[in-house]
């Protein structure tokens, strides 16, 4: 029996640890992960507090328990290998919970072909090398649907005071394990498992207290999610595809998933899974009719029920031949999808671009910078500079003191952004430096025309 443990739960972690390792500080951190440095930053009480944030040290409350992690792992270096680190070892747990769930289901087999599965998602590899909560959320909710099964078979009190607890924190990891949560309550109330008073007040205090505050931190909020784009089936089928690995892949995971629900239809353990991965999709279908939240990442937590799912369904296909065969092929097409994490989306490169800034920038210099400047000051601080102050383009045209202004570009924006300052100052400047880092990052350096 060790040697089977050391297989199917050692393998897919030392399978999981290589892929994520692999060029975990090749790129400079993108915009979210700057964000996540510098909130994480932030003093601990700053990230203690739950309503009233400066959101500019400390952003909302929303993913609080990361940024505090982050803050204390900070302490011992800044480099992008180290801080993405930390992802890395959330995502090595969160196989943990994985193999267990489905070895109490279904036994070995299933377990080793769920955390093989889950080690070769493409977006667990790709948010394990994020300096983002994501992997962290995983670890959250694949470790709640294992405390709800020991907790719905012991019956005792303090299974139900664990999931509590861990259901408070991963509040606060990620907005969207609150809808894994009310997956699980779901489910409780659907099966009639619903626990004595005792160990339903040992679980629903600490979640009630936790959920308190969502309210006004949502009213805080304001347009901090305004870059999302309204739900349209095109919306919806790129997320689930980007999710899933690929149209091949979310073919394959729907299909046993059908094909589990209706082989498992009366062991209520398996509509667990399913409502774990279904109820979170439909809850932020539902939730995009008033304001859109349907982002492909924050549905990540839909993956470990899937990795489950999908390996005891495989086992249990009959003949054996065929459910060999379902096992490699869907590891084929995972394999065949692994490339797709390492996709630089972003394609800016901050750290290069702050070092010119560092490198070149003037006493008297200004900077249009919109939603890029975070970035800047990051890496320009870095690399020992001092990121130029602020501007406006009516500005810059007005005041003839300002002989020189550096320009942040950024391609794949919505409307409003840089694209169209250059255009908008040839009249007083002209471009006199123009480097790309990326293919959706440019900075211009702008001087001023003689005055005529």
């Amino acid at each position: 029996m060790r040697w089977r443990e050391l297989l199917g739960l050692g393998g897919p972690i030392l399978l999981l640890a290589a892929l994520s390792l692999s060029g975990l500080g090749a790129l400079s951190f993108w915009r979210d992960e700057v964000a996540s440095v510098v909130f994480a930053s932030a003093s601990v009480g700053d990230l203690l507090t739950v309503v009233g944030r400066d959101r500019d040290q400390a952003d909302l409350a929303n993913m609080a328990a990361y940024y505090l992690a982050l803050h204390f792992w900070l302490g011992i270096s800044h480099d992008e290998a180290w801080v993405r680190l930390l992802s890395v070892l959330f995502g090595l747990a969160s196989l943990v919970p994985v193999y267990f769930i489905a070895r109490r289901l279904a036994g070995w087999p299933a377990a080793a072909l769920a955390a093989a599965a889950f080690a070769l998602f493409p977006f667990v590899l790709r948010y394990n090398q994020e300096a983002r909560p994501y992997s962290l959320s995983l670890l959250v909710a694949a470790g709640l649907t294992w405390l709800l099964l020991v907790a719905a078979e012991r019956r005792a009190v303090l299974p139900w005071l664990a999931y509590g607890l861990v259901a408070a924190l991963g509040i606060y990891v990620h907005p969207f394990v609150s809808l894994v949560i009310a997956a699980h309550g779901l489910w409780l109330v659907g099966t009639r498992q619903v626990p004595g008073w005792r160990a339903a007040l040992a679980a629903l205090l600490p979640i009630a207290a936790a959920a308190a505050p969502l309210p006004l931190i949502i009213a805080e909020s304001g347009d901090a999610q305004e870059w999302i784009p309204p739900l349209t089936p095109e919306v919806a089928r790129t997320a689930l595809v980007g999710l899933a690995g690929g149209v091949p892949l979310l073919l394959a995971m729907t299909a046993l998933l059908a094909y589990g629900l209706v082989t498992h239809a009366g062991d209520r353990r398996a509509w667990l899974l399913a409502m774990s991965v279904l109820v979170p999709i439909a809850a932020a279908v539902l939730i995009s009719l008033v304001k859109p939240v349907f982002v492909g990442r924050y549905l990540i937590v839909v993956l470990p029920p899937l990795a489950v799912l999908a390996g005891w369904t495989i086992v249990r296909l009959r003949p054996t031949l065929l459910a060999a065969s379902a096992a490699v092929g869907v590891g084929i097409l995972l394999a065949l999808a692994v490339p797709s994490a390492y996709t630089d989306a972003n394609q800016q490169d901050w750290r290069a671009a702050g070092g010119w800034v560092a490198a070149d920038a003037l006493p008297g210099d200004w900077m249009i910078a919109q939603n890029g400047r975070r970035s800047l000051k990051y890496y320009t601080a870095r690399a020992g500079g001092i990121v130029p102050p602020s501007t406006r383009v009516a500005e810059a045209l007005k005041d003839p003191a300002i002989q020189r202004v550096w320009i942040a570009v950024l391609g794949g924006e919505p409307p409003g952004y840089e694209a169209d300052v250059p255009q908008r100052l040839s009249a007083a400047y002209v471009v006199t430096d123009r480097r790309a880092f990326g293919e959706r990052l440019s900075i211009l350096l702008m001087e001023r025309l003689p005055a005529s």
